[in-house]
Formats: C-alpha cells, sequence, structure tokens
C-alpha cells in the first residue's frame, strides 16, 4: 500500500504536472461552496482513472502468475517476482534524486505498536469469519481465543491512539455522515462482489478448465473497469447525482446475476462466461470509484488519512472477509441439500440411475476391474453426477438471491437522502 501510494503521487507529478499533496494538506481546503463544488467533480473524473489504472496493473500480474504456473512451475513465479523487485530497487537508486527530510524523520519504531495491536485484531476478525463455519463457531477453542485476541487488540489499538498526541485515527470523523455512508456503501459493494465465485465455481465444476483458461477468463474484468471508469468519469463530470451512480453500480451486478442465473446450466458455454466477468467487474468499478469520491464530499483534509485506514479496513478486509464467507457457506449449504434431495430416488429401482451404473460397472470389468473396484467406481461416478448437479443447483439459487440483494440496495441508495456539510462561514 505504501508503494501504490507513493507511486501515485509521482505519476500525478511527471503524468499530470500537478502537485496532488495540495488537495490533501489541512489548511488548504476551499473557502467556498463553489470551491468544495469544483474540488467534488474533479474527484468524480480522477478516481475512477487512478482505480482503473491500479486494477488494471493488478489483474496483469494475476494474468501473468498464472501464466507463468501453467507453462513452467510455481517456483519460476517467485523467482520472477524476486527479480522485479531487484530491478525495482535498482531503477529507484539511479533515477530517483536523494532528498533530505527536513528536520527529523516522522517515522520511527515507536509507532509500530499501535499498526501491529490494529493488523492483530484484523487478523484475527478475519480467521473469525472465514473459518468460523468450518470450525462449527464458538463449539471451536480456536474460534473463541481468536475472538478475544480481536478485541483485546483492537481496545489496545483504541488506547495506544487516545494517549498519543497526533492518533492515527481521528475518531470525530465519524460524526461526518458521507464517512460513515461511504463505509456502508463499501461494506455492501464488497458483500454483492464477492458473488464473483460464480463463474469461477460454475466454470470449474460444470466445465472443468484449467486455471490458465480461469485467468483469461478472468481478464476480461478489465474491459469491465475501463467500461465502468469510462461511464463513472463522463457522468460524475456533469454533476449527475451520487444516489443515480451508485444505483447504476448495483444494476450491473443484479444484472451479472441475472446472468448466471440462467447461463448456469449443464450445458454452459465457456465463451458466454465473458459477458457475466465484464458486466460485474462495469458496476464495481462504478462504486469502487465514485463511493471514495462520495465519502471525501466535504471533507476536512484533517480526516482523510483516518478515511483511508476506514477504507481499507472496510474495502479490503472486513467487506471481502465477510462476503466470502456468507457466499462459501451458503453454497456448501445449499449444496449439501441438494445431494441429499437429488440421491434420494438414485438406486437401482431407478431406470436411469440403473442403467447408467450397471453401464460403468461393466465398463470398469472389460478393463479387468474386480466386481467390488467395478462397483466401487461406478457409485463414485454417480455420486460425482449427483455433485455437479446439485452445485448447479445451489449457484442458480444463490444467483437469485443476489438479484434481490442488488435491487435491495439500488432502492437504497436511491431513497436515503444525501446532505452536503454545511460550510461555516
Amino acid at each position: 500500500m505504501v508503494l501504490m501510494m507513493v507511486n501515485l503521487f509521482t505519476l500525478i507529478w511527471y503524468a499530470g504536472g500537478m502537485e496532488a499533496t495540495r488537495n490533501i494538506t489541512p489548511g488548504l481546503e476551499p473557502k467556498d461552496a463553489s470551491g468544495w463544488n469544483k474540488l467534488d467533480i474533479d474527484r468524480c473524473v480522477s478516481q475512477p482513472a487512478v482505480y482503473l489504472f491500479f486494477m488494471i496493473l493488478g489483474q496483469s500480474g494475476t494474468a501473468l502468475t498464472a501464466w507463468l504456473s501453467f507453462e513452467y512451475e510455481w517456483k519460476y513465479v517467485y523467482y520472477f517476482m524476486m527479480g522485479i523487485l531487484l530491478v525495482s530497487i535498482l531503477l529507484l537508486f539511479i533515477t530517483m534524486p536523494n532528498y533530505k527530510f527536513p528536520g527529523r524523520f516522522p517515522i520511527n519504531f515507536r509507532k509500530f505498536g499501535n499498526v501491529t495491536a490494529f493488523c492483530v485484531s484484523l487478523t484475527c476478525l478475519t480467521y473469525v469469519l472465514v473459518y468460523g463455519k468450518v470450525l462449527d463457531w464458538y463449539d471451536d477453542e480456536s474460534i473463541r481465543w481468536a475472538t478475544a485476541v480481536s478485541i483485546l487488540f483492537a481496545g489496545i489499538f483504541l488506547y495506544m491512539d487516545a494517549r498519543r498526541r497526533s492518533p492515527y485515527v481521528l475518531l470525530d470523523a465519524f460524526k461526518l455522515r458521507t464517512i460513515r455512508m461511504g463505509a456502508l456503501l463499501y461494506l455492501l459493494l464488497m458483500v454483492i462482489n464477492s458473488s464473483a465465485m460464480f463463474v469461477n465455481v460454475f466454470a470449474g465444476v460444470g466445465m472443468h478448465i484449467d486455471n490458465l483458461q480461469n485467468a483469461a477468463l478472468g481478464n476480461w474484468c478489465m474491459v469491465g473497469y475501463a467500461i465502468g471508469a469510462v461511464l463513472a468519469m463522463a457522468l460524475g463530470s456533469k454533476g449527475l447525482h451520487f444516489k443515480y451512480l451508485f444505483a447504476m453500480g448495483f444494476f450491473f451486478l443484479s444484472l451479472s446475476a441475472v446472468f448466471m442465473y440462467f447461463e448456469v446450466q449443464t450445458a454452459g458455454v465457456y465463451e458466454r462466461l465473458k459477458y457475466a466477468v465484464i458486466i460485474r467487474a462495469t458496476g464495481m468499478m462504478i462504486l469502487y470509484a465514485l463511493t471514495a469520491a462520495y465519502a471525501n464530499q466535504r471533507m476536512p483534509f484533517k480526516y482523510l488519512s483516518t478515511w483511508i485506514c476506514i477504507m481499507l479496513t472496510v474495502r479490503m478486509v472486513v467487506g471481502p472477509s465477510i462476503g466470502g464467507a456468507l457466499y462459501t457457506n451458503v453454497l456448501q449449504e445449499r449444496q449439501q441439500h441438494y445431494v441429499t434431495r437429488y440421491a434420494q430416488n438414485v438406486d437401482l429401482l431407478n431406470p436411469d440411475a440403473s442403467a447408467s451404473f450397471l453401464g460403468t460397472v461393466q465398463g470398469m470389468k472389460y478393463q479387468g476391474k474386480s466386481e467390488t473396484e467395478a462397483r466401487n467406481m461406478a457409485a463414485i461416478s454417480t455420486k460425482g453426477r449427483i455433485q455437479v448437479q446439485a452445485t448447479l443447483s445451489a449457484l442458480k439459487e444463490m444467483a437469485g438471491w443476489t438479484i434481490y440483494g442488488g435491487l435491495i440496495c439500488m432502492i437504497f441508495v436511491l431513497v436515503i437522502p444525501y446532505p452536503k456539510r454545511k460550510l461555516l462561514t
């Protein structure tokens, strides 16, 4: 994250000829409403461009990693990463001037305790959310310990932060409605966006594609990112109200779920899955970028670091953990439900099941298997077919619920008020 921020400010300076710190330094805020409105519109244009750049870079790295691991071995991925890091360090030493920092360097190891406590708390929270269902929640001792440690270190962080002259998190920031709404929108976005698993699960279970084909399918999200960024910049620069932009983002997420609802079937086509990826990525980019622009609306610059902390915590840790845990746990439960349901009538009294079972047994015998081995192989084959059908049914059901979830989010962002912070005169 530090490298991303440094690269961002460097690119803005050299590519745009603008000092980006001018718009984040406390005390340099606009003096009147017209100045704030202009800054808000500028952010609606700049934020999508910035997010588009970094998300395309991230997806390119994922594609490169998949290609290296598929064509060679996993160890070559790490060799490549080490080589890239060494080249990057060399370029930094060659190209970057060594400006001496005026005065005392502001970062020291005494601040490391706050960061460590915060990270430990989030790590334990993520462990609870991800492994809670697998370990039967609080019947498992590790879940109880993780919860206690998360609460303990969260308290330690708040205590240490409250005693600092310059705390990391300014709790007064939560008094701003835009920041509270921004955190909520990011949470809703990351939960609904966890429906991206539909494409991966369907492609893996229903089509048995390899990792490289799966990565190639994921590359289509870059097209969606570009479409979403262009829409966000075009409509945001025209001053279109945020509620319509947010509703558009959730509409695209719901539309992707609609596509998967009708696409999930035994006769699904791999080439058509790219449309679901593009549509979902379009909605994600609109919400991803413009939520940040909305949360910064008329926000005093002194709260920027606090907002970044809140944004990254919700967007990168809490939201994906909740969404991933929710979708994977529901998929597992509904999958087991449909396995039990479909297996009820699968026996030798069922003509279709009996013909398939006995045909597999006979085929195994022709290959030299014994009667017991042939029957075991036939049972495994029958179970596999039921498992695939159960998974497809569970995905279709979850896609339907995702449609409802996206529509509820659309209605929510359309009906809530969006008052702007009153300026002191």
